[in-house]
């Protein structure tokens, strides 16, 4: 049994990913008999208990599971998080496990109480390289990187593509496990036979590639139902009005949004993100929803799901319409895209890490 903090500070409850995937990691780690620190910053308004939290994601309060909610204010929330960090190192006593998800957080613990802990990095991106192809300075970034891998006795990524990449930016990289992304087993959905439209569920940052899908829309004179955080009457007026817009809902509620739909769509715009980078949670919710999917032709899908979806050429928007219609209307492409279908969870991500963590600090 390891005594883990989760080195970051999501808000939550909220719909971003980087709070769905903490979360639930957080969640199936305690599941497994770990003793899981976790602090979460609440959002403005009402306070929330951690009971409140848990059940926007659908999940119960667990033993092994001790989850903080701060105040919702920066000043208030980051002095309440450092103070449940020094608590934590002081009732483990060195042996604790500090799993960091974010670079900046694991410098800083490392340079105030390095020693006193094992750090496991947990990367999501390669911010350096990011930077760089962005045409920004990258040099300090790569040094944050370089500091916190060489105080790290070990690095999970979220893909093998960010896996490939770090390595790649810092060839002396400690032992490092890819980990792809997960969904809980009770979000598994049957198909549903009165199903209908087109459906994606998400934020709309311009490395999703919504622009190819709102033109995909206008081109197949379809609707497509957009359920998430953000509206754009651009995307709406690039598709002609066949882009709608839905606002977001809990988490919880998110399988039984998608169940409705006849086929659900994983755009990505071309870039490093959508090639290498990224393991989207939606691509898990999508593979147990029961319903057929379309998305970006990438290496990273294609690792994550062989078989599983129908691909497009990333920015194509002829290519997308086509194979939405493909999906949407053939009988035969729909049965062996949910054949190919396999539902990963959280409760496999889980123990893939403690095995992990089992190779590189025991």
């Amino acid at each position: 049994m390891y005594d883990l903090f989760w080195l970051y500070r999501p808000t939550a409850p909220s719909v971003r990913a980087q709070s769905i995937q903490v979360i639930n990691a957080a969640w199936s780690m305690a599941a497994r008999g770990h003793r899981v620190t976790l602090a979460v910053q609440a959002p403005r308004g009402p306070s929330v208990s951690q009971a409140d939290v848990l059940a926007f994601y659908g999940l119960t309060p667990i033993e092994g599971l001790h989850l903080h909610v701060l105040p919702s204010g920066r000043t208030a929330a980051s002095a309440f998080f450092r103070m449940r960090f020094v608590q934590w190192l002081g009732r483990t006593a060195g042996q604790g496990v500090v799993i960091a998800r974010s670079k900046r957080y694991a410098r800083e613990a490392l340079r105030g109480a390095g020693g006193r802990f094992r750090l496991i990095l947990e990367a999501h991106e390669v911010d350096s390289r990011q930077a760089r192809e962005a045409g920004e300075p990258s040099s300090q970034l790569h040094d944050l990187e370089a500091e916190v891998l060489a105080g790290a006795r070990g690095v999970v990524c979220n893909a093998p593509g960010t896996l490939d990449l770090l390595r790649a930016s810092h060839p002396s990289l400690p032992p490092a496990v890819a980990l792809h992304n997960a969904t809980l087993a009770s979000r598994a959905r049957t198909p549903c036979p009165s199903t209908e439209g087109i459906g994606y569920v998400g934020s709309i940052r311009a490395y999703k590639g919504l622009e190819t899908l709102a033109e995909a829309a206008r081109l197949l004179r379809a609707p497509v139902t957009v359920v998430g955080p953000d509206r754009s009457p651009e995307l709406s007026a690039l598709s002609e009005g066949w882009m709608r817009f839905e606002a977001s809902i809990p988490h919880r509620d998110v399988p039984d949004r998608l169940a409705q739909f006849r086929v659900l769509v994983l755009p990505l715009a071309k870039g490093l993100f959508g090639a290498q980078l990224t393991s989207p949670l939606k691509l898990w919710d999508y593979l147990a929803s029961g319903v057929p999917m379309v998305a970006a032709d990438t290496p990273a899908l294609q690792c994550a799901a062989p078989g599983a979806f129908e691909g497009y050429p990333p920015g194509e928007a002829d290519a997308l319409a086509q194979a939405l219609r493909r999906v949407r209307d053939d009988p035969d492409v729909r049965h062996r895209l949910l054949e190919a279908a396999t539902i990963r969870t959280w409760a496999d991500r889980a123990a893939e890490l403690e095995h992990f963590l089992q190779a590189v600090l025991d």
